[in-house]
């Protein structure tokens, strides 16, 4: 099972690695500094691949002037070529079989040519380097009647030979006799697979992969390199890159290619002498090619900016515990003893010059002046409990000597004008009984005076009562408390309800004075301000405690009464209370009424009689 400490550990590197850990902070720092580089180098990237794009462009016009360069000398050499076997048939204009066998010699030198042949001027096939299996005539062909009507050297299209049945392009001459006109025409067919596969200049440097195309302006495919015949005399089979073509004349699409390989293809018409219109050069690279560069150079440099990055994070995760988390450590840790109550707690640091030490010398300059403080506080508070004790004391000191008064004062009304006011009423008795019956007005006056003496014995007893009722030194605390809820009902006409329980409560004297003093006190406060209906009064022994409740149904005491300075009545109750080392409550709540609860202990050696529960 884990200790302790090992749960301390724990929570300590849970706490290290939150958010508001000052070295996670520090690490965050450095991350939010990187950002910016890794967004120079994702930019420079995208840049990058831009420039590589566009090199792929720039890539396919240099094919295309490659090739129109290729095409105008591939056209120059069939023309001399042409101009050749043409002179040679003005010596042979009348030998088929010789031109024929000179035609199939010459053929074999040259492999571009699918046919060498001339045709006369009815369009029969004079001879043909390519045996004729049957009378061949080309007089329906778009090439011969071009070159008849113009005499000059003609290109034909693309088309399918009708001596070889090779798709084939045509070039085709004047024939002339001495002294003549134009007699026929000399051609040469061109191999159209020939053409597809060497015809194109290649460049080595291409990325691995790349593809070059050549269509016509309806998108259809005449030629592939490197890739199958099969695509020869289909659409383009991208279907984006066609209708971006047929769009626009010159650009680059990204798009998938047949085998589903995310290309770059690039575009651009030029006009072609052989087919003798307008088509298109394509230039198919895979993505991962064209942007290899780029991609390795964002690895590279992404690489070595993680290095880096690294590099600054352990700086900061281990030199920041170096140079700044253990000075802060050791500021917290002094803090800690501080709250806790040590303040002689000081960091011990030797200052340096740079803020943390600066810190630290406040923070020890402010604990040696919270301690100054706090001694000071403690001298002002003793100085306080002494005059605290001896106002308690003066207080206490006060009330017995008024309490000894009272009592002093009490007893001699009682005593001596109770006496003598008996006296003087037997006196008056004994003259009542001498007055004869004629002495009316002298009987009347004598009653009179008689009524006088024994309302002034009256008040006598109601004012030594007041003073020190002697029910409660001859009789205890619960007869005194019945006594007196009965003298505030008589006076104030509220009904108090009051329970005892036990019956019988023994108190020394300073107790008895202080819980009478008390309930006589909450009484006055019922009369004077609770405007209160009902009062309920509970004396009870719970605990090794006297506890006293007085309960009114009035308006309720609030917290400004409670805490006013001029409240001496519950001030007084207070002191008696906490003099006696009890403790007290008084609580209001607004139109419910006030109670006041008091426990005060009961000294060693008393108790309590007869459990039963005494009720008024």
């Amino acid at each position: 099972m884990p200790t302790g400490k090992d749960e301390a550990r724990r929570g300590a590197r849970v706490k290290s690695f939150s958010f508001s850990s000052l070295r996670v902070r520090l690490v965050m720092l450095i991350l939010i500094a990187v950002v910016p580089a890794l967004a120079v180098l994702l930019y420079s990237a995208a840049e990058q691949e831009r420039l590589d794009a566009a090199g792929v462009q720039k890539d396919l016009s240099r094919l295309a002037t490659l090739y129109a360069r290729e095409e105008r000398q591939l056209l120059e050499g069939s023309r001399q070529v042409l101009i050749t076997l043409a002179a040679f048939l003005v010596l042979h204009h009348d030998d088929s079989r010789a031109c024929s066998a000179f035609f199939a010699d010459l053929i074999k030198d040259f492999r571009r040519y699918a046919n060498f042949g001339a045709v006369k001027e009815n369009g029969e096939v004079f001879c043909s380097a390519v045996p004729l299996a049957e009378p061949t005539n080309a007089g329906d062909r778009q090439w011969f009647q071009r070159v008849m009507q113009t005499g000059q050297f003609t290109v034909s299209g693309f088309q399918v030979g009708r001596i070889t049945g090779k798709p084939v392009l045509l070039m085709a001459y004047p024939w002339t006799a001495p002294g003549k006109s134009t007699i026929g025409a000399v051609f040469a067919a061109i191999d159209l697979e020939w053409l597809n596969r060497f015809a194109f200049p290649w460049d080595e440097q291409l990325p691995p992969g790349a593809t070059l195309a050549r269509t016509d302006d309806q998108g259809v495919v005449l030629s592939q390199q490197p890739g199958p015949d099969a695509w020869i005399g289909q659409p383009v089979p991208v279907p984006d890159l066609l209708a971006a073509m047929l769009a626009r004349k010159r650009g680059l699409l990204e798009a998938s290619n047949p085998e589903g390989t995310r290309c770059l293809f690039a575009y651009e018409p030029i006009l072609s002498g052989l087919s003798g219109r307008e088509v298109y050069l394509i230039l198919g690279v895979p993505k991962r090619a064209a942007f290899a560069s780029s991609h390795r150079a964002l690895t590279r440099n992404l690489l070595w900016l993680g290095i880096a990055s690294m590099v600054a994070l352990l700086a900061a995760w281990f030199g920041g515990d170096l140079f700044l988390l253990r000075q802060v450590r050791t500021l917290l840790a002094t803090t800690r003893r501080l709250a806790a109550g040590d303040l002689s707690a000081r960091t011990g640091a030797r200052y340096g010059q740079g803020e943390l030490g600066q810190l630290e010398r406040a923070f020890d300059e402010m604990a040696a002046a919270l301690q100054d403080k706090e001694a000071e506080r403690l001298r002002a508070h003793e100085k306080l409990r002494i005059s605290q004790i001896a106002l308690r004391n003066l207080s206490l000191y006060l009330q017995t000597a008024r309490e000894e008064e009272r009592t002093h004062i009490a007893r001699e009304i009682h005593d001596e004008l109770g006496q003598a006011l008996t006296a003087l009423k037997m006196d008056l008795s004994w003259l009542k009984k001498r007055v004869s019956p004629e002495q009316d007005s002298l009987r009347a006056k004598t009653a009179t005076m008689e009524g006088v003496i024994d309302a002034t014995m009256q008040t006598i007893q109601r004012l030594s009562g007041e003073l020190r009722p002697g029910i409660l030194d001859d009789l205890g605390l619960a007869a005194a408390i019945e006594w007196q809820a009965g003298e505030f009902e008589k006076r104030t006409g509220i009904p108090c309800r009051v329970q005892v329980s036990p019956e019988e409560i023994i108190l020394d004297r300073e107790r008895s004075t202080a819980v009478f003093r008390i309930f006589q006190e909450a009484l006055t406060n019922v009369a004077r301000h609770a405007k209160a209906t009902e009062v309920t009064a509970t004396l009870e022994t719970r605990e090794g405690a006297v506890a006293l409740e007085v309960a009114d149904n009035g308006r309720g005491i609030t917290e400004g009464e409670l805490a006013s300075p001029r409240s001496f009545g519950l001030l007084g109750i207070r002191e008696r209370v906490l003099f006696l080392g009890g403790r007290v409550a008084i609580s209001g709540t607004p139109g419910k009424g006030t109670t006041v609860r008091v426990e005060i202990p009961l000294a060693v050696g008393e108790e309590n009689h007869d459990p039963n529960t005494h009720r008024r």
